[in-house]
């Protein structure tokens, strides 16, 4: 007979992130800003609709969009969340590439996110999802401008 660590009675929890990007840090991307206009907007339509399903919600816009905030954001969310609980994240901002550092892409390029202080690739990503407990679900939706 399996067990679970989990009482049958408890509720899974959901924990949702939002980062919305109108911009970029130009010193970051040799002097480029990628200006967009609604990436904020679906960020915070995207919390609202999270929150209407009990979830507790985050949001980076634009400037706290960094990778310090983004990766101590997803840590936060790993340390709190177990087996059968939900992280529930979206991005709406640009999207980018980079020659691939790892070896491992066919294409010899990762796939990155543009927050506000620099890129984040698909590989600094994967280590964090690994850093989640066995059984939490992770959800990623992508509005990404420039893929």
């Amino acid at each position: 007979m399996k067990t679970s660590s989990r009482p049958t009675s408890s509720k899974s929890k959901a924990i949702s992130l939002h980062l919305g990007l109108n911009l970029v840090n130009p010193e970051h991307y040799g002097g480029w800003s990628g200006e967009l206009a609604a990436c904020e907007f679906d960020a915070n339509d995207m919390a609202t609709i999270a929150k209407s399903r009990g979830m507790k919600s985050k949001v980076l816009l634009t400037k706290y969009g960094t990778r310090n905030k983004t990766l101590a954001a997803i840590r936060s969310a790993a340390k709190q969340l177990s087996a059968g609980d939900l992280f529930f994240l979206t991005y709406s901002g640009h999207g980018g590439q980079i020659p691939d550092y790892s070896g491992e892409e066919a294409d010899n390029m990762d796939e990155t996110w543009c927050l506000f202080d620099g890129q984040m690739t698909d590989d600094e990503l994967k280590i964090q999802w690994n850093k989640f407990a066995k059984g939490v679900r992770i959800s990623v939706k992508l509005s990404a401008a420039g893929l």
